[in-house]
């Protein structure tokens, strides 16, 4: 196991403290350095002749394991004089009372664990070296034991880790992120759960994210100082709904946060039966390109940008390796929804894969009628046929089929909902090492021409460049080294997720002005739909109630109906 989560992604200078480690044993510097590629990680077998001063700091159980009372004391307060002001200190302790630990006891054999500080001794250890305990976790991993072992253990078994998280000094205000969920399976993954990670990692910030449906605890200001709510793409199944949301939030001093990453003219009609609540009865917007920016402050003039980034930057191809084992020219493409804008290319590329044969293999990820449609026996299916009729696939798998590709097709046809889309699929093919040829719908504004890809505008300049990077792979490969080199430098979740943060703290600091805003953008709605809200209230008072009261598992404050 590895800890590169539990370090703050923003980190420019590690330290990792190993103490006596096996010869196989993972450091986290691998890791992180993906993560996070500008900082200066450093590891240490011990904590003798330690210079600088670091962002965070990873002590692993070997070094402090078998330490106790005053040493141990002395050994955190020495190495946390190492660490910034604002920095993470992260501990690991292996668990004494872990199953197999436990059964190697019983049985008369040597401990696989070299420890004998248990968890509540760290603990203590840590406060009173003068930090502050901002996280306490544990890792666990399935176990068989025998009857015996759980019969004597009064430990928890499964646990293999413990893993606290200090700080010098304790940040003042605890900050919650709440998400509800709208879409799970293709947006989410991007818009929600990574920059949440990221955020897990900063010094007193909690997450909380939920699917529509589940039950919605809303956080009083006693456990969180900030709190602030994402609805991420759920669309309010009538005004009164969005009304009775918003009126809850303002009652509790909750930030309120629309995110929406794709262009809402397909789903115009649900907006407009609800006067465009979802956008008008927040404080603000957030939002993944500037043309939705421009659309969307139209029902609300607080939106904020922030660009799909990468998680983590792909190790580099190695182009040499590749070339000489002479393998056709890989040409890939995959996206959701995208079949309109490939089957334009359909008639180029039939005439194209008959020209090469097997010198190019294409590989898609499409509805396989449009694979199907593909002339050439040179290809690889890579959907998933139980998934969006072979659209969808792992994200890993999806990485790899890049990954193994050379050229990548961004085909995007010119109209509404595309010129809303982000440009997150060329910042994929460029973490991953291949050419992308696009349309100049989204893409012109990103890839300069030539240099990080190519751009094509008809059907003569898609083949020209086409044949051009088919018979060229020292252009394939200069392309490619350009196009991750700017992914290295701009385009990382790292490097931009302290701007939501700062951005939700700045709303927060004006929260009783955007409340006034938002109620004055909707206030003039309420009369049409003045009938819908009594039947609303009459229908769910009860509801409430009896939530309130412990009889339902409902939640008791925010209430969307099926």
């Amino acid at each position: 196991m590895t800890f590169e989560t539990f370090i703050p992604a923003r980190s420019k200078a590690v330290l990792e403290i190993t103490g006596d480690v096996p010869a196989d044993f993972e450091t986290t510097e691998k890791n992180f350095l993906e993560i996070q590629p500008e900082c200066k990680y450093t590891v240490a077998a011990d904590a003798n002749d330690l210079k600088g001063i670091f962002d965070a700091i990873l002590i692993h159980s070997p070094l402090i394991g078998t330490l106790s009372g005053e040493k141990l004391i002395a050994l955190i307060k020495k190495i946390a004089a190492r660490l910034k002001l604002n920095g993470t200190l992260i501990f690991t302790l292996d668990n004494i009372g872990h199953a197999d630990n436990l059964t190697a006891l019983l049985e008369g054999k040597p401990p696989i664990f070299k420890v004998t500080l248990t968890h509540d001794e760290l603990s203590d250890a840590i406060e009173d070296a003068g930090l502050a305990i901002l996280r306490s976790l544990n890792a666990s991993r399935p176990t068989q034991v025998k009857k015996t072992v759980a019969d004597v253990a009064q430990t928890e078994l499964s646990v293999f880790v413990y893993i606290f998280t200090a700080s010098r000094n304790a940040p003042q205000k605890k900050t919650l992120v709440q998400t509800l969920i709208g879409e799970s399976t293709v947006c989410a993954p991007s818009r929600v759960h990574m920059p949440n990670a990221f955020f897990m990692a900063e010094p007193n910030v909690f997450i909380v994210a939920s699917p529509v449906g589940k039950p919605y605890k809303l956080f009083e200001r006693e456990q969180f100082e900030e709190r602030i709510f994402i609805n991420q793409r759920m669309c309010f199944p009538a005004f009164a709904v969005g009304l009775d949301f918003f009126k809850v939030l303002r009652q509790k001093e909750i930030l309120f946060i629309s995110e929406m990453d794709d262009h809402p003219v397909l789903w115009e009609e649900d907006y407009k039966k609800t006067a465009w609540i979802n956008f008008r009865a927040v404080h603000a917007i957030q939002t993944s390109t500037p043309y939705l920016a421009d659309y969307l402050s139209q029902y609300n003039p607080h939106v904020k940008v922030f660009a799909n980034h990468l998680r983590r930057l792909p190790p580099p191809r190695d182009f040499d390796d590749e070339f000489k084992q002479k393998k056709p020219v890989t040409i890939f493409f995959g996206a959701l929804n995208r079949d309109g804008d490939f089957i334009e290319l359909l008639p180029i590329l039939n005439r194209f894969a008959k020209q090469y044969g097997n010198k190019v293999l294409f590989k898609i990820l499409s509805r396989k009628n449009l694979f199907d449609a593909l002339e050439t026996e040179n290809k690889i299916f890579v959907g998933d046929l139980n998934k969006y009729e072979g659209q969808f696939i792992s994200y890993e798998a999806y990485e790899a089929a890049i990954r193994s590709s050379d050229i990548a097709l961004l085909p995007l046809r010119d109209n509404e909902f595309n010129r809303s889309k982000s440009d997150l699929k060329f910042i994929e093919c460029a973490g991953n090492g291949a050419v992308v040829l696009a349309s100049p719908v989204v893409y012109s504004k990103t890839i300069e021409e030539g240099r990080t890809g190519f751009i094509y505008r008809d059907e003569r300049e898609f083949l020209t460049k086409l044949n051009l990077l088919v018979r060229n792979k020292n252009l394939r490969r200069m392309v490619a080294e350009a196009a991750y080199s700017y992914v290295a430098r701009e385009r990382l979740m790292s490097q931009h997720y302290m701007e939501r943060l700062d951005w939700y703290r700045e709303l927060l600091g004006r929260l009783p002005e955007l409340t006034a805003e938002a109620e004055k953008r909707i206030e003039k709605f309420i009369p049409q739909f003045k009938e819908e809200i009594a039947q609303f209230k009459a229908r769910f008072a009860q509801e409430r109630q009896a939530a309130v009261e412990g009889n339902s598992q409902r939640n008791a404050e925010i209430i969307i109906p099926n």
